[in-house]
């Protein structure tokens, strides 16, 4: 499998959904290398990176949304980023996001539970890494698969 092939499942899935709401989705699928990994468990983490970037583009209400996904290789590693322009993670949670029970979705059925099971199934069970910085525009998380 490769992200590539992963990517183009969870997008049927959730594509028109996101589209929809007026957000563009940007491909940059730059590698189609295949590795060995459980791509179940990697849609699952797509598909939340894609949601919570949905969920903050509506909320702050921000104009020309867009969600970029690209893939590539570097050095033997495989990696996916997701980024946004909805204006980052504020500084003073961004080290908390992958605590459990850590929401920013309090009064909105957040259960904070997104993002820690998330890095518990790219480090644990992918063997991987999943990060996140703030770029110009808004977060960016990456996933790397060794």
């Amino acid at each position: 499998m490769s992200f590539n092939d992963v990517l183009r499942s969870v997008l049927n899935i959730i594509e028109t959904s996101v589209t929809n709401q007026n957000i563009k989705i940007i491909q940059e699928l730059g590698s189609d290398d295949s590795f060995s990994s459980y791509p179940n468990e990697l849609k699952q983490v797509i598909l939340n990176l894609i949601k919570n970037a949905e969920d903050i583009l509506l909320e702050k209400e921000i104009k020309n949304p867009y969600i970029k996904i690209s893939t590539c290789q570097e050095g033997g590693n495989h990696i996916l980023k997701v980024r946004d322009n909805g204006g980052g993670v504020p500084e003073e949670i961004i080290d908390k996001v992958f605590d459990p029970y850590f929401s920013t979705k309090k009064g909105k059925n957040g259960t904070g539970l997104g993002l820690y099971m998330s890095k518990i199934i790219v480090e644990e069970h992918c063997g991987g890494s999943l990060s996140v910085v703030n770029s110009a525009d808004g977060a960016l998380f990456t996933i790397v698969i060794v």
